[in-house]
Parts: C-alpha cells; structure tokens; sequence
C-alpha cells in the first residue's frame, strides 16, 4: 500500500507539471469608439482562490501579451472608468476585445476628462489622482489596484514584471500593509511605479511604489470619520476615527482603527489517476475565520521648508482575535469505482498578535545631495495556538487521531 501511495504522488506531480505548460495569451483593448486603450491593466488569476499569477500593462497601440502557467486560471481586465472584462486562457489569441464605459461611474463624475493621467517621468510612471475619478477609489489599497501595471489584493501588492513592491508615502517607508487601507484615496495627490528602482534603494528590492498625499489646507483643528459594513457569509464591519492639527509647518495626526471581521473559504477538490486500476479522490476544502482588531496610531511632522522635513510615528495594533476553525473535511478516495478509504481531519488556528513600532524619517536636499533618512523600532508578541484531529476508515479497520494542542 505504501508503494502504491507513493507510485500516485509521483504521477499526481507529473500531471500537475504537464498541465503548467505556459501559454502566450494575446490580445488587443479598444474603447467604445474602437480606439486603442493603453494603460490598462491585464491579470491573469488562478481559480478558485483569484490569486494574482502574472500581469501586464496594455501598451499605445492597446496591444498586450502574457504568459498563462495553467489551463485553471482567468485573464481579468480593468481600465479606469470602464467595466470590468473576466476571459478565459483559453483560446490564447483573444483577438480584440472592446472595453464599454462605466455609466453609472461617469455619470457619477459627468465628464470623461476626469479620467487619470498617467505619464513617464525619469524612472518612474506618474499617475495623476488629484481631479480625477480615482480619488472615489475607497482607499489606499483600493486606488493601488487601479493604477496601471499594479495589482494590489488585501495588503499584497505587487508591480508587473517586477515583483512584490516597496511602499514609501511621502518619502517614509511603509512599515504595515494596514496603512494602506487606513489612506483614504481623496487625500492622495499622485502614484510613481517604479520597474527598475536604483542604487537608492537596497538591492533586494524588486520594485518601488511612492505615493504622495495633498497638502493640508488651512490650519486648526480637524477630524473624519469612516464607518463600512460589509457581507459575505457573515456579517463584518469597521470603523476609523482620523484627526488633525496643523499650524504653519506643523502637523499633529492620529487615527483609531476597529474592525470584526468574519469570512468563509469553500472549495471541492477532485482528483484522477490513471494506473492498471483508475484511483480518485474527492476532499471538501472548508475553514472559517474570525478576525478583530484595534489598531491606532500618532504622528508629528514639520516642514521646515519645501527641502526639508522632520517627523516621527508610533503605531499600536493589537490583534485579540484571529481565529481560523476548520471543520470536519471528509476525503473519500475510490478505487475503479468503488469507495477504498474515508478520511476527516478538522482543527482550528489561532494568530494572536501585540505589536508597537516606531519611525523617525528625515527627508532633505543639502547642495543638490539627497537624503532620505528612516530610523525604526519594533516590539512584538505573537502567539499562535492550534489544534487538529483526524479520522480514517479503510477496509473494515477504523482509526481515530487524538486532538493535539500547539501552544
């Protein structure tokens, strides 16, 4: 029985490998007038979970090409103010494919000119976001995954033909993916992609995305409020508290961040092989998740001059409750037609996290030299408690695994 498992894991590889033969995927986007759509973004994401697999930008003449690994996966294709379009891989030569407004998007704006713009500008890709429709993005995240040869899914981003990308907002190093969806989208002014970062940054970084948020208007005192609620399988919300003080080059700002968040992931997995006896196996992949959070942060920033700028920043987050439960997944796996094994495993996970961390950035120009200068401090306490059982029936015999705890 031993060989004969390990006999299906060889084979099991060797499918998998030949279904991952890459395909060239091409195609052509034109607008509504038929005329070609550059700056869209063209994403291939594997099916069920959508996770991103490969990228691209569609180029002047609205053309694009990327390479497909698998037959499982769907091409997604997003431009701003227009809907989105889902093909399959399958043909590889998608021809032309015509994107159609967003009515209910552009009414919204009325005017079409309010489109972003996005330009080349020494290393990086400019996308303006001041005066156009992106700034009803949502938030920092949100506006991410619009902007062109970007993808950006739940804190992951990433830049096209780059990789995972290095976020600096307002020349300070990003520290936590949260920021990003703490940024409110009509509060940044613009977006640089960089492909090919320097000798600036360190070597092992793929790519670079720099944002740069309005300058506040006015001086005093100032606050918002940001409350969503949101379904899918269950109920889930949050809300975040902002204020701000300002007086000539000074700025004092602080946030309050909650969140209870509750999410499912369902699947069926079946699996064939093909030997002198034809064996399949049929699991049903399920957890749920639990998620609460409190999350604040202050900051104190001055402005000496438009060449010099000081600042400081303390965030807290605390994480009481990350629960993931999974509940009894049954596999069966049948042997030419009839039932051979039955198996159950369930178990749960828990992520419970404190963390306290500190910036200190200075950012100047001293005779045309320029420094960019972050000085950071971390505590954090994570534990990570966990337990699981599993069930196995074969033949007549039935064995039951004991229920561990891992601290």
């Amino acid at each position: 029985m031993k060989t004969t498992k390990q006999i299906l894991c060889l084979l099991c590889s060797l499918v998998c490998a030949c279904g991952l033969s890459a395909q060239t995927i091409t195609g052509k986007l034109t607008d509504e007038q038929n005329q070609p759509l550059p700056y869209a973004n063209v994403v291939i994401l594997s099916l069920p979970d959508s996770a991103f697999v490969n990228g691209t930008v569609s180029a002047e003449d609205g053309s694009f090409s990327l390479n497909a690994t698998a037959s499982d996966q769907i091409i997604r294709i997003t431009s701003v103010g227009y809907n989105t379009v889902y093909k399959p891989v399958q043909p590889a030569d998608l021809g032309t494919v015509r994107l159609i407004p967003d009515t209910q998007l552009l009414n919204e704006v009325v005017i079409k000119g309010d489109l972003p713009r996005t330009r080349v500008k020494g290393d990086a890709m400019v996308t303006t976001v001041t005066g156009s429709i992106l700034e009803k993005a949502g938030t920092g995240n949100d506006l991410l995954n619009k902007i062109p040869g970007v993808s950006a899914e739940e804190g992951s981003v990433n830049v096209f033909g780059s990789g995972a990308a290095e976020i600096y907002i307002n020349g300070r190093k990003m520290r936590d993916a949260s920021e990003l969806e703490q940024l409110e989208s009509n509060n940044i002014k613009s977006v640089e992609v960089v492909r090919n970062p320097g000798a600036r940054y360190d070597a092992s970084v793929a790519a670079v995305i720099r944002i740069f948020t309005k300058k506040p208007e006015g001086e005093g005192f100032g606050f918002n409020n940001r409350t969503g609620i949101y379904y899918r399988y269950n109920w889930s919300e949050l809300n975040q508290f902002n204020f701000n003080y300002r007086k000539g080059g000074f700025d004092l700002g602080g946030m309050i961040f909650g969140m209870d968040s509750r999410d499912e992931d369902n699947k069926k997995v079946i699996q064939e092989t093909f030997l002198e006896k034809t064996w399949r196996q049929e699991s049903d992949l399920s957890s749920w998740v639990h998620t609460q959070n409190l999350a604040a942060m202050l900051s104190l920033n001055y402005q000496f001059n438009e060449q010099h700028s000081l600042g400081m920043r303390y965030n807290y987050d605390y994480t009481p409750n990350n629960r993931w439960h999974i509940p009894p997944l049954p596999t069966t796996v049948y042997c030419d037609g009839e039932r051979f094994e039955e198996s159950s495993s369930s178990g749960w996970q828990d992520r419970l996290e404190t963390r306290h961390d500190f910036n200190l950035y200075y950012n100047g120009q001293v005779k045309g030299l320029n420094i960019d200068f972050n000085a950071d401090g971390l505590w954090q306490d994570m534990k990570n408690p966990q337990g699981n059982a599993r069930t196995h029936h074969f033949g007549r015999r039935r064995h039951t695994g004991t229920a561990r705890h891992q601290p």
